[in-house]
């Protein structure tokens, strides 16, 4: 009887790892063909920050990230201190979109899209 417990526990062990490979490469595929939709309806529609379809809605909204593209040349009041020192993006993005030149970090202008 234990014996047939463990068998059938390493079985449903076995599922449970296949499963997972199928359900990432599902997921995977799924990420694909979004980004595809996307990118292709993009190309029609440039303008376009909505879609609107029989059973889904494509939004999409704007954001803001800072690039650092040289942390060495950063002044020291925009890193934040750790062990490391990595700088402190909230507060250069605050500076930058407030008008702030800032050598070494720029403001970039992102869109994002999610379908519901």
């Amino acid at each position: 009887m234990i014996d047939r417990l463990r068998s059938e526990a390493a079985y449903h062990q076995a599922q449970v790892k296949r499963f997972a490979a199928l359900a990432a490469t599902e997921t995977s595929r799924a990420d694909s063909l979004e980004a595809a939709l996307i990118r292709l309806l993009t190309r029609l529609f440039p303008q376009a920050t909505r879609f609107q379809f029989a059973d889904h809605t494509i939004t999409s909204r704007k954001s803001q990230a800072v690039a650092i593209d040289d942390e060495a040349a950063l002044p020291a009041q925009w890193l934040s201190v750790k062990t490391t020192s990595q700088p402190d993006k909230a507060a250069i993005k605050e500076a930058l979109k407030a008008g702030q030149i800032i050598s070494g970090a720029r403001l970039l202008s992102r869109r994002s899209w999610s379908i519901h």
